[in-house]
């Protein structure tokens, strides 16, 4: 059975609406801003104390954040924090989100709660009245949300003095923070439209939801402004297959969970969701298994980072039903490769439309391979920690395992600084179109796919070609350059190219003596060789940034060769071959002859689409 996904280059220009709104934002930026409408008086009566319904906190930070130690992307905070300056502006955006309270939270004692409420309460002081900065409504929604999720038990009750401790009591602290909640859900009602189109939004209309849902006395305006933003955000950012409009599956994670932690509110209090939501987190749940790596990982694409296994572990099982992978997502345009517990993923689409393609990769045909043991062949992703001039190299076609023409990428940003203030750092030129075809077979799993992202330069489209044995050991792979069947080449010479694959930092890569071979280990605990009729094999250095808050230093493969511009791509010029096989326990000590080596690397026909084992190469793969 032939499955066959085409996603068609989009336009880079704005909707009218769109277009207007981004207009607007920037005149919000350099004007002076306030809180609009008139703001509440009154104190709202006690919150309902519904328990959160997802804890995704790490446990390991919880003890340094009881102890007021801070730390975010390599910076740390020891004093204060609301009566010390922060030590940067991004410091500061991440203090003032609050996101680091479900760390401290993560351990459910009296004495954690107890910090949380201090903290709180300590920024009320400081705050309260609210200032350009603490208001933005980004940072607000934002704020808001990891308040409303964690209200019981951190927040329902009383200060330290230990007054008023039954849950939903009164008395001047706890009726200070709910009106502090009231007015900043005014605030945030009132100016959801100068939000940055994408995630920001479902944020902002979670938390007016949530707002409204653990109000008790009858005052469901902000569940009803939520749910409507929320309805028309998601029929927007929720794509059909479940993935997000930004194609980044960090962004999938992200909305289910700030929509499981919704319902799950909605649900304690009696209080009817919309279909949207509903449909949404049936949508996004399979999705989010969709971009899992084998160990259980979320893989990072699109500007998204790694995300631990027991988090999404977690996420998932909070998701109704049993949510699981399938193959290959149309409209996200991905692909998934599983056999026995070995995972591939490719990226067979292009930049998302504007303006939700700030943080889209310029990385058509890349690939994330990983195994049992851990994940081996992967981009070099990017997290918020890391330092911020990283974001925008990273977003290269040269940080992910594809092939490269030229050193260039396909496609491009937009590099005027003008229109980057306008309409931020956007995609100027997609990469593509980009086709797929894929085959399921009693022998494995076939997929063929090929962008025209260098077509217009040079006149050439990569094709790459993988095969996936139902054991899951012995990956073989095929990326050819070829001018298409009918045009006219635009260049008689020759181009380099390089194919990369790099690897991840829990993978150790030795090569063998003639640079024909590579050997990896994946954490220690499995070893794959690397084979290809390309030439030598080259190890590079490569970095990581998925995770931590700084670059990981690792390597990466690298073939080069130089493919001429006329070719149909068969020619070895303009065809390279690979193949990752697991090696079995007695053979990771063997040595063998560096031609013995090479000689078993290519053996079947991976350019034979009759053939039904498709695997790689014909005898001329031999060196």
């Amino acid at each position: 059975m032939a499955n066959t996904s085409h996603m068609s280059i989009r336009s880079r220009v704005s909707t009218p609406r769109t277009a207007f709104e981004l207009a607007a934002q920037r005149l919000r930026d350099i004007l002076p801003s306030g809180p609009s409408g008139a703001l509440p008086t009154r104190t709202p009566g006690a919150f309902h104390p519904a328990k959160p319904g997802l804890m995704l906190g790490d446990v390991e930070k919880a003890s340094d954040l009881l102890a007021g130690k801070f730390e975010f992307a390599g910076q740390f905070l020891d004093v204060g924090p609301w009566t010390t300056p922060a030590p940067s502006r991004r410091f500061a955006d991440w203090l003032h989100r609050f996101d680091w309270m479900h760390d401290l939270l993560s351990v459910d004692s009296e004495a954690h709660h107890a910090k949380a409420r201090s903290l709180i309460d300590g920024w009320i002081e400081t705050y309260g009245r609210g200032n350009d900065f603490v208001l933005d409504t980004d940072r607000l929604s934002q704020r808001l949300f990891n308040w409303l999720a964690l209200w019981s038990p951190a927040l329902s009750t009383s200060g330290l003095d230990g007054a008023d401790t039954v849950v939903g009591g009164s008395g001047p602290v706890l009726e200070r923070r709910r009106a502090s909640v009231l007015r900043q859900l005014t605030i945030l009602r009132g100016s959801v439209k100068s939000l940055p189109p994408g995630l920001s939004r479902l944020t902002a209309g979670c938390a007016l939801a949530m707002g409204g849902a653990r109000m008790t006395d009858g005052k469901n305006q902000f569940l009803e402004r939520g749910l409507d933003l929320l309805d028309e955000e998601l029929l927007l950012q929720v794509l059909p297959d479940g993935g997000h409009i930004s194609r980044s599956p960090e962004a999938c994670a992200t909305a289910l969970r700030q929509l499981l932690t919704l319902d799950t509110l909605l649900a304690e209090r009696g209080l009817e969701g919309s279909r949207e939501l509903s449909r949404a987190i049936d949508r996004l749940a399979p999705m989010v298994a969709f971009f899992q790596r084998a160990d259980g990982s979320l893989s990072p694409f699109n500007g998204g980072g790694e995300i631990d296994s027991a988090d999404i572990a977690e996420l998932l099982r909070a998701a109704p039903g049993e949510p699981k992978a399938f193959g290959y997502g149309p409209h996200s345009g991905y692909q998934r490769l599983e056999a026995n517990g070995t995972v591939a993923l490719l990226d067979t689409g292009i930049a998302p439309p504007r303006p939700f393609d700030t943080a889209a990769h310029l990385s058509p045909l890349a690939l994330d391979l990983s195994t049992p043991e851990g994940p081996m062949i992967t981009g070099c992703g990017f997290n918020p920690q890391q330092p911020a001039t990283w974001q925008r190299p990273v977003r290269a076609a040269a940080a992910h395992s594809t092939l490269i023409l030229d050193n260039r990428s396909p496609g491009s940003l937009l590099m005027s600084e003008w229109k980057r203030r306008v309409v931020g750092d956007a995609v100027e030129f997609v990469a593509g179109p980009v086709k797929a075809t894929r085959k399921e077979q009693d022998s494995g799993i076939w997929l063929e796919c090929h962008h025209e992202g260098y077509l217009g330069r040079y006149g050439l489209s990569h094709r790459r070609r993988i095969f996936m044995p139902r054991d899951g050991h012995d990956i073989r792979g095929e990326d050819s350059l070829f001018a298409p069947m009918g045009s006219v080449p635009l260049r008689r010479d020759h181009v380099p190219f390089a194919i990369r694959f790099h690897m991840h930092p829990k993978v150790r890569v030795s090569l063998s003596q003639d640079q024909s071979s590579a050997l990896l280990v994946v954490d220690g605990k499995a070893g794959w060789r690397f084979r290809t009729d390309g030439g030598q094999v080259h190890l590079e250095d490569s970095v990581y940034l998925a995770t931590g808050s700084a670059p990981i230093k690792t390597q990466q493969i690298v073939i080069h060769g130089q493919a001429f511009c006329d070719s149909d791509g068969e020619s070895r010029s303009n065809r390279v071959r690979w193949s990752f096989r697991k090696l079995k326990p007695a053979d990771k000590g063997a040595r063998r002859p560096d031609t013995a080596v090479a000689s078993e690397s290519l053996e079947t026909k991976l350019n034979d689409k009759q053939s039904t084992e498709t695997q790689l190469g014909d005898k001329e793969g031999r060196t």
